[in-house]
């Protein structure tokens, strides 16, 4: 079995090797499309095209589609004042602290309220 990838062996090909299995994908007679290359090969409708017109495939006249990737659109970020992090005093089981930030595994930690007071005898 080899490899242990869920993926067709076509699909793991890299550029020079993909474009190298489409010309003679290509010579076999099939009907060839950018969508069929980018299912075969898969890769998106971008590449695809890139691709056949690297091995040497002719478009038809006018042809356009899938030729220019669209721009790269930012992700939009929250404004700080919506972000749900309430940097108060809370209750962690009997005891208040001040939460400073939190564990990976989501536990507060902080100051603790009591723990530096010096004042009674409790030693």
């Amino acid at each position: 079995m080899g490899r242990g990838s869920s993926q067709p062996r076509r699909h793991r090909m890299r550029k020079a090797v993909r474009r190298e299995s489409a010309r003679a994908w290509i010579a076999s007679g099939a009907v060839v499309s950018v969508k069929a290359y980018a299912r075969r090969y898969g890769v998106d409708r971008y590449t695809a095209r890139e691709d056949l017109l690297a091995v040497g495939y002719r478009f038809p006249p006018g042809d356009n589609r899938w030729s220019v990737r669209p721009p790269a659109v930012p992700k939009k970020r929250k404004p700080v004042e919506s972000l749900d992090i309430d940097l108060d005093w809370v209750y962690v089981g009997d005891q208040r602290m001040f939460v400073v930030g939190y564990t990976s595994g989501g536990a507060p930690f902080g100051y603790v309220e009591g723990l530096d007071d010096t004042e009674g005898d409790w030693w």
